[in-house]
């Protein structure tokens, strides 16, 4: 995307040259400046610019954690929570543009805790609107702006109600959620960004693990989960009614969580300040050396001795693609969709990519069929005039390409096989 971008084609034409499938609706995208980004890392440095970018904002994200938890409180105390938070973040550390979204979550989740620490906002929180504006065109996420300020708006009202004080309507935090919300629309999506998650969540949900519905028995649940048991017991240890405002808040962001493995994360970053700042207010506003140098020195080692390009499926099979010379028509498995257009070159085409909120849902679903058992693949090949195949070599579509249509298995890589058509 970033690529085409710098060589100067339009938004609504991104991706078009390189996919098969057009049903004439315009596809934009939602994170076009971390594409870009993306494509001058590749420039300079190759693949590797991209894990350049991942131990980057990794080791920022770590060091930034270990700040907030750790500052002014005992270490004893501190450093489980920190162990925690990381076997939370390490999943999200990944060469994604969502990277970027952790970290203005991070930010956002720390706003949110001092505004209903202070029940007020201050100058530097309007700062939000632009910072809004820049998020929406890194990442999609940034929808999560305006709804973390809307539902502190609700928790101040329980705030204040709890106390049996008369019932003030934070104003200046709700035209700041407003704005926030008009800032994520200066996109090339528009008003059409807010919808992004719902119509991922609809689209995605079905072959893509992450939005996924969260099961309460998983390893990437299981940080969350120890998160809401301690928020749980300190809740239950203080008895104290003015805690309604921030059990609104644990209740809505665990809901929001439990919708999608994506969400946990996000949930995680903003409980974890106002869980922090509520229970564990600090000491102080310093952090020794000693207490952040070494989880930080353990983040360097994590990110730098872990390449995951080594691993990468399907190099070898676009690498063959790539220098075959010859144009290729792919019906391709969902995962194998990267890979191939990132070796593969310009003269593949491929049925579907990456773009999971590109595809209708029931045009999708019969597509995975074709791709997985084998079911109608006829249909796919005479109306898109396929001409090879990349799929999962245990897969029962395999068996169809193989014996039933007969075509010539060219190569095979780890899970993936490659057929060419006589």
């Amino acid at each position: 995307m970033g690529d085409q971008i710098r060589q100067g084609v339009p938004f609504p034409q991104l991706g078009d040259s390189w996919s098969l499938y057009q049903d004439g609706h315009l596809w934009r995208t939602s994170q076009w400046l971390t594409e870009l980004l993306f494509s001058y890392l590749h420039s300079l440095f190759g693949w590797h610019g991209l894990i350049i970018y991942r131990n980057f904002l990794g080791l920022a994200l770590l060091i930034w954690l270990t700040r907030e938890i750790l500052k002014g409180r005992k270490f004893l105390l501190a450093f489980p929570i920190l162990i925690l938070a990381t076997f939370m973040m390490a999943p999200l550390v990944q060469e994604r543009p969502a990277l970027i979204g952790v970290l203005f979550t991070l930010a956002l989740g720390r706003s949110a805790a001092i505004i209903l620490e202070n029940c007020t906002i201050s100058a530097r929180h309007w700062w939000w609107v632009p910072a809004t504006a820049l998020w929406a065109n890194l990442h999609g996420s940034w929808v999560l702006a305006p709804a973390a300020l809307a539902f502190t708006v609700l928790a101040l009202i329980i705030s204040s109600a709890s106390r049996r004080s008369p019932v003030r309507v934070p104003w200046q935090l709700c035209f700041l959620s407003a704005g926030t919300l008009i800032a994520g629309c200066l996109t090339p999506l528009g008003f059409r960004g807010i919808l992004l998650p719902f119509q991922m969540a609809d689209r995605a949900s079905a072959f893509i693990v992450e939005w996924h519905r969260t099961r309460l028995i998983d390893g990437l649940t299981a940080p969350f989960a120890l998160l809401l048991l301690l928020v749980m017991v300190m809740l239950i240890k203080r008895r104290i009614r003015t805690d309604l405002d921030l059990l609104f808040l644990v209740l809505i962001w665990t809901i929001f969580a439990s919708l999608a493995f994506r969400n946990l994360g996000s949930a995680f970053l903003i409980i974890l300040p106002l869980a922090l700042r509520r229970f564990f207010p600090a000491a102080s506003p310093h952090l020794s050396r000693i207490h952040w140098s070494i989880p930080a020195t353990l983040g360097v080692v994590a990110v730098l001795v872990v390449n995951p390009l080594s691993t990468v499926s399907n190099q070898t099979i676009g690498k063959y693609l790539l220098t075959s010379g010859a144009e290729y028509r792919v019906l391709n498995a969902y995962n194998a969709s990267g890979p191939l257009l990132a070796f593969g070159g310009k003269r593949i085409s491929l049925m579907v990519d990456g773009r999971a909120d590109r595809y209708p849902k029931e045009w999708m679903a019969g597509y995975l069929r074709a791709a997985r058992d084998g079911v109608g693949v006829e249909s796919y090949i005479n109306e898109y005039k396929l001409n090879a195949a990349v799929i999962e070599k245990a897969s029962m579509a395999a068996h169809v390409f193989r014996y039933r249509l007969e075509w010539r298995e060219e190569l095979t890589e780890e899970k993936y096989i490659l057929f060419v058509k006589p």
